[in-house]
């Protein structure tokens, strides 16, 4: 991606990541705040089973469910944040290969690496005293991230083949029957 795109997606998501976060925010507010208010009180004429036949179930459940709509389409932006960032890190590890095979095998071997150096690492970590144990969290959550990038990436690769791999059959697929009308429509053209 061009930096100057880079930029304008960046200024674009950004406040949308930040809206749909805080608005996510308000109705968990609600839906914890909301029911208080109306505790108690039965929806006459329904026959719901207990925890849905009251007001305050209705409204913690429905601001709930607005509150994971928002904070899916906050998801959705901060996806393209995680590619940018994704492709930062892979690039600082010298993986810049076109050829999505062995960048996915590259990043497989980085995962192998990561656990084994934190396997190893983890005893030696944990039996400093007073702070082993704050260091052998910091490597997990430190190897947990990198894991995730690293799997992330992998998922992307994978779309990203499988998406080629799609769109060139559904190519050749057009194509041929393009191609068997043209030829029918000349068979039929020359037998007039």
């Amino acid at each position: 991606m061009r930096r100057r795109s880079i930029r304008s997606e960046v200024r674009r998501r950004l406040p949308r990541i930040l809206i749909n976060v805080i608005v996510a925010f308000l109705f968990w507010i609600i839906s914890q705040i909301g029911p208080l208010f109306v505790k108690g009180i039965i929806i006459p004429g329904i026959n719901l089973p207990p925890p849905f036949n009251t007001v305050s179930s209705i409204i913690g459940l429905t601001a709930t469910l607005v509150m994971i709509l928002f904070l899916i389409r906050a998801v959705s932006d901060i996806l393209f944040f995680t590619d940018v960032s994704t492709e930062i890190f892979l690039k600082t590890l010298g993986i810049k290969e076109k050829r999505p095979l062995k960048r996915a095998a590259r990043d497989i071997t980085y995962i192998i690496l990561t656990l084994l150096l934190v396997t190893a690492a983890s005893p030696i970590l944990s039996s400093i005293p007073q702070v082993g144990g704050y260091l052998n969290a910091i490597l997990s959550f430190s190897a947990l991230g990198i894991f995730l990038i690293l799997i992330y990436d992998i998922g992307r690769v994978i779309h990203e083949v499988l998406s080629e791999k799609t769109r060139r059959m559904a190519d050749w697929i057009s194509n041929h029957i393009e191609e068997r009308r043209n030829r029918r429509g000349r068979n039929e053209h020359n037998s007039n």
